[in-house]
């Protein structure tokens, strides 16, 4: 019985220190990003520009690499697939193939 609630106690104060840590670390982030705002040596508009750009330009090749991961025709992609499932099944139940 002890062993059980030292070790229930144990996971509980892991979860408790996990959230701190996750918690410490957004905050960090928070903190420094406004203080790298703050002194960054261009003006607000510039440094508003150049986010703007670097996030439309990442936005960009996201958007290339996505599409050129997904096929352009799914429809026959997704024939394709079912028939050769089929040929499969019929070939697990020693049925002759169909062309």
């Amino acid at each position: 019985m002890r062993s059980a609630r030292r070790k229930q106690a144990r996971v509980q104060s892991f979860e408790l220190d996990m959230g701190m840590v996750i918690f410490g670390i957004l905050v960090g982030l928070t903190i420094g990003s406004i203080i790298g705002l703050l002194n960054a040596p261009r003006s607000g508009r510039a440094t508003r520009r150049q986010i703007t750009e670097t996030v439309t330009g990442t936005g960009d090749a996201l958007r290339e690499k996505l599409e050129s991961a997904i096929p352009s025709d799914a429809v026959s992609e997704s024939m394709a697939e079912g028939k050769a499932a089929a040929r499969r099944r019929r070939a697990e139940l020693g049925l002759p193939e169909i062309d």
